[in-house]
């Protein structure tokens, strides 16, 4: 048995640029660039240095590269950083004052950590993380996803102007910052219906990532993640289809490619109950220490109260890294011979996660992963591939139909259409028919400038996030907020167009959401 494991990271943040710092906004880009992105970075390079040429998956969303590139936000991550490193040392010394050394060794850890990213990005990688990325592809085995350009939920975009928007927006925003045609798609979560390859087909995609009841039939992976309090979760049931997610699939009369999520390697690590992130001695996400924010204890029960939480050890966390790796090849072996009973001479084990998983929703898990690509560089008869090294290898693959289905709650759609957020799709219809309203209309530089600016406003209240945030009651307030704030602009740049009313009242607004919402 000689089995292949492909890891895939989906790496995606919404618009914040201008859009608020703290709690909501920008920092939650400082914080995915300083706790996962370029701690992976550091970790691939790591193991190049010793040998160790790890094949990896990633894709980067349109929102999330053009943010990457844009120098004003490089410029303010630097700053970041440095106030992090001031935070740091300013608990180290009130920890130290009131005899808390156990506290004050873990805020020296964080004030040498922000100052090893800072370094790191501003001069290894001169802050530009896209072309650190790019030259990390000339050295490593890295195969690079599109996606759509705001991670709109395709099977709820009704609309093919829509949809193809979405998809070719996003193909030209890869290209303008990667330089190449990508060849792979990754469905914002995993979310597909019947007739979505007829688009794709036509962008020149080759294949894309489903979950694995959409190839299996069957129950979804996690029924229930703990968060929509409010709701009843409608969990989606399959039909068992005898399909198995140790193979690709060619999509029935079509030339596409579609790879399925296994189940347990998923599990493993997204579990709520009894995924690695939640062991006891990793540290604790949601306990921050009162005006600096950083985080100094450990998980040290599921179910504890946080004023229950004790003082994070680095050590223990790390032997626990080593032991989870451990385990996880243990798990992969285990999938393995299941596969082998089932006749999969060489089965494929697709491992499909959100990178910001790993570093800031799981502290330790850069780590984790770096202990495992050492542990599967050494195993015998083991293999990490990549999407196109397997289509290269299997030309005659066999044929199947993929479900609708979602890698969210419920398996299909209610993860972003439900009670909570059927009103926000009401008026995503109602922005497409203002916006049909203007196609004929045609003119002068301005009324070309407020059209292309409402096509992003548009594009901008399709973004999947403010409706998953909705849905979770998780920062709500700031998804509704954002929701309205691109609708109505759309709506006035709409009517400036229809009414040609390009006052200097109205040309200085703009120039103003020209600046606040300059994607692509």
């Amino acid at each position: 048995m000689n089995p292949r494991f492909m890891l895939v990271l989906h790496s995606h943040l919404p618009y914040v640029k201008h859009q608020g710092r703290w709690p909501f906004g920008e920092v939650w880009l400082f914080e995915a660039m300083a706790e996962t992105y370029i701690p992976l970075l550091q970790t691939w390079l790591g193991l190049l240095d010793d040998g160790i040429s790890a094949p990896i998956t990633l894709s980067l969303s349109p929102t999330l590269m053009e943010q990457l590139a844009s120098p004003y936000l490089r410029a303010e991550f630097a700053e970041y950083l440095r106030a992090c490193e001031r935070q740091a040392a300013s608990d180290e010394r009130s920890f130290l004052a009131h005899g808390q050394k156990d506290l004050a060794q873990v805020a020296m850890d964080y004030r040498r950590f922000y100052q090893d990213i800072r370094h790191c990005f501003t001069v290894d990688l001169a802050g530009d993380l896209i072309g650190a990325i790019k030259d990390l592809s000339r050295k490593v085995p890295l195969e690079i996803l599109a996606t759509s350009a705001t991670h709109a939920y395709l099977p709820l975009i009704h609309d093919r102007e829509s949809l193809e928007r979405q998809i070719a927006v996003g193909k030209e925003c890869f290209l303008k910052h990667l330089g190449f045609e990508p060849r792979g798609f990754w469905l914002p979560e995993c979310g597909y219906y019947q007739g979505l390859e007829d688009i794709l087909e036509l962008y020149d995609i080759r294949y894309f990532f489903v979950d694995a009841h959409a190839v299996e039939g069957g129950r979804p992976i996690e029924t229930f993640s703990g968060s929509h309090q409010t709701l009843e979760v409608e969990t989606a049931e399959f039909q068992k289809t005898g399909l198995s997610t140790y193979s690709p699939y060619r999509i029935k009369d079509r030339s596409l490619i579609v790879f399925g999520r296994n189940t347990m390697v998923s599990l493993q690590v997204w579990s709520k109950d009894y995924g690695y992130p939640g062991d006891s001695s990793y540290r604790e996400f949601h306990k921050q220490q009162p005006g600096s924010g950083l985080k100094y204890w450990r998980v040290t029960n599921r179910e504890s109260e946080l004023n229950a939480k004790l003082v994070y050890d680095r050590e223990q966390a790390q032997e626990k890294v080593r032991e989870h790796a451990r385990h996880f090849m243990e798990t992969v072996a285990a999938v393995a011979g299941e596969a082998s009973r089932l006749g999969f001479s060489e089965p494929l084990i697709v491992a499909c996660y959100d990178t910001e998983l790993f570093g800031h929703w799981w502290w330790e898990g850069v780590d984790w992963l770096g202990e495992l690509m050492r542990l599967m560089a050494v195993r015998e008869n083991w293999r990490m591939v990549l999407p196109g090294e397997v289509l290269e290898e299997m030309k005659d693959l066999p044929e199947a139909r993929v479900l609708e289905s979602s890698w969210g709650t419920g398996g299909k759609h209610f993860g972003w259409f439900n009670q909570e957020t059927s009103w926000m799709w009401d008026t995503i219809e109602k922005a497409r028919q203002e916006l049909r309203s203007i196609n004929h209309i045609t003119g002068s530089e301005l009324i070309v400038r407020a059209r292309t600016q409402a096509v992003k406003e548009m594009m901008l209240m399709e973004s999947s996030d403010w409706f998953f945030m909705v849905s979770n009651n998780h920062t709500r307030d700031y998804a509704v907020k954002r929701f309205l704030e691109h609708y109505g602009k759309l709506v006035r740049l709409v009517e400036m167009v229809r009414m040609n009313q390009f006052s200097p009242e109205n040309c200085e607004w703009l120039q103003q959401v020209e600046e606040e919402d300059d994607i692509f």
